[in-house]
């Protein structure tokens, strides 16, 4: 358990994101500017970044722009770190790339500290 998280560790990924948070102060719990990445696995096999985008807001109302490669995408939307149901968000998006041969690449944002 980190110190100002209230869970256990269930969630490797976003548990290292959330631990440099920690670290910095911020206990996910604000809500803030999360950016999320994906990227074909293979361009051959994958379905175009459209119907990516349609997948990805069937669960989520996110902005959709280009990673600045242009291969990849970037969803970004505003919302806390620290629960259980953003671990369940990611790892959903996780899943529904990876059925579109796209992989979720994680996600960022900026640290958040003081008053709301």
């Amino acid at each position: 358990m980190f110190g100002w998280f209230r869970k256990k560790a269930t969630h490797p990924a976003n548990d290292a994101v959330r631990q440099v948070l920690s670290e910095g102060g911020d206990d996910g719990t604000r809500v803030r500017h999360v950016i999320h990445f994906a990227y074909p696995l293979e361009r051959a096999n994958a379905v175009s970044k459209v119907a990516v985008k349609d997948c990805i807001l069937s669960y989520v109302d996110v902005t959709f722009t280009e990673t600045l490669d242009s291969e990849g995408v970037v969803f970004e939307h505003y919302r806390e770190v620290a629960s259980a149901e953003f671990d369940t968000l990611t790892d959903t998006m996780k899943h529904a790339l990876e059925d579109k041969g796209w992989t979720y690449d994680g996600w960022e944002c900026a640290l958040e500290t003081g008053a709301t």
